[in-house]
């Protein structure tokens, strides 16, 4: 009973306290991509439709989802919440289960705190009440249950036919999380991360289990590579992406990026639907040389005490490997949080475990260590309240499209898009005059924003009454 109720306990409580902060999400809207990638999707009519457009279709499994969805729910928004809300608590759990295989004193908390964390912190929430967001949520959680089915099927002792029927699973998870978002090739790399790492294998054993169990997801790897290099829709892409910066400056950009992104996670009051970067050309424009150097002294702390604390390093560098992908291939937007989706499960662990050895360092020092960790108990539950209310402060935004525009254009004042989106939202409601103010101020800023200059146009006419 006992055994159950240490299984049941942090597990009921992790689902209790993520349902409770995202229950205002149920209630959130339709927002930015959802009409054009879901609502008004022509290949999701129906299932023959779908079925026909998947030789020339990019992530199958997402909108595969998004046709259930549209099947069960049509325009209700609502529906579409509940697939994203359980996609986030299995990922939760499944945090849950592979740190507790990871972490050898059964005491430890670190799982427990590392999960709830991850649920309730702000940073996710683009990832979960936005339904476009979808894409990164449901990549997360199939890559979650790869690793997990993938350290199961490394257990010892069990037998031949379980084992295979784990890594068959995991390689099967491995292709889902593929369909989903592409940034989950990443995956091979965390599976070498892990065994390194966690399990501490080296030499000819590490050599033997990348032959044995890492070669396979190399190989769906490489199939999918050559699928999508055949692939018309993926060579676009493959060619705009190359025009729109150097790689260079790209580089130099998502440097910038991924150090501000880090700040993100400890002032969640500055997280913005889209955020205006700047573009940086050379390492002496300010302040990239901070950046640089934050990112250095990060990186190099770990190097320096992987040894002696693999959770720490393991942490740090699951949070690196998983914005490799969008940090190397260019994108129109240098940062968007739903992409801090999987990498926050990294700085999170990181995080907790420095905090758990330097409660137990500080129990040491005290003769009542009992008194000393329910004092730090006490100040991680304040923590998680915190978050928490920003979670569901930020989930408020996510209910009328007027409020969550009005928010970004407000943090990022001098990019077009968020005022043209805001103009947009006023004209939906009616409300022309602002949205007149929005579009001019959208077309002002980019001069060489057609849509912004069409919808301005188009909503003098409908004040005046000629559309």
């Amino acid at each position: 009973m006992v055994i159950r109720l240490r299984t049941v306990l942090p597990l009921s409580t992790l689902c209790a306290v993520t349902v409770f902060v995202y229950v205002i999400a149920f209630s959130g809207d339709f927002h930015y991509d959802d009409s054009r990638t879901v609502l008004e999707n022509p290949h999701l009519e129906s299932l023959r439709t779908f079925v026909g457009h998947l030789d020339h279709m990019v992530r199958p499994v997402l909108y595969a989802t998004f046709l259930l969805d549209r099947w069960l729910y049509g325009s209700d928004p609502s529906g579409y919440h509940v697939l994203n809300l359980l996609l986030h608590l299995g990922s939760g759990l499944l945090v849950y289960r592979i740190l507790t295989g990871a972490v050898a004193d059964e005491r430890s908390s670190v799982p427990f705190w590392t999960a709830l964390v991850f649920l309730i912190h702000p940073i996710a929430t683009e990832a979960v009440t936005y339904i476009s967001g979808r894409a990164s949520s449901l990549m997360a959680f199939f890559y979650l249950a790869a690793l997990f089915l993938y350290i199961k099927a490394s257990e010892d002792p069990q037998p031949v036919r379980l084992c295979r029927l784990y890594l068959s699973g995991a390689v099967t998870s491995f292709l889902f999380s593929v369909g989903s978002k592409e940034t989950a090739v990443t995956f091979p790399l965390i599976l070498l991360l892990w065994d390194t790492l966690i399990q501490r294998l080296k030499g000819p054993t590490l050599r033997t289990v990348m032959l044995s169990r890492h070669l396979p997801f190399w190989i769906v790897l490489l199939l999918a590579a050559a699928w999508a290099l055949s692939h018309p829709r993926y060579t676009a892409l493959a060619d705009f992406s190359l025009t729109i910066r150097p790689f260079w400056d790209n580089l130099l950009s998502e440097l910038h990026a991924t150090a501000y992104a880090l700040t993100l996670f400890f002032t969640p009051w500055n997280q913005n639907f889209d955020h205006d970067l700047p573009v940086f050309h050379s390492l002496t424009q300010w302040p990239l040389p901070l950046d640089i150097l934050l990112l250095s002294v990060t990186v190099a702390a770990v190097l320096l005490s992987w040894r002696r604390f693999p959770l720490l390093a393991f942490g740090v560098g699951w949070f690196f490997i998983q914005l490799l992908p969008t940090s190397l291939i260019p994108r129109n937007d240098l940062l968007s949080e739903r992409n801090l989706y999987l990498p926050s499960i990294g700085l999170f662990l990181a995080i907790v475990a420095l905090g758990s050895r330097f409660t137990q360092w500080v129990t040491t020092l005290f003769a009542r260590p009992g008194f000393v960790r329910s004092t730090f108990t006490g100040i991680a539950a304040l923590l998680v309240i915190v978050l928490g209310t920003f979670t569901y402060q930020r989930n408020l935004l996510y209910q009328d499209r007027i409020l969550l525009w009005s928010d970004t254009a407000r943090k990022s004042p001098n990019k077009a898009r968020p005022h043209n989106n805001l103009g947009h939202a006023y004209a939906l409601h009616g409300d022309w005059d602002r949205a007149i103010d929005e579009f001019r101020t959208a077309a002002r800023l980019d001069p060489d924003f057609i849509l912004a200059r069409q919808n301005l146009r188009d909503a003098y006419l409908h004040r005046v009454g000629r559309q």
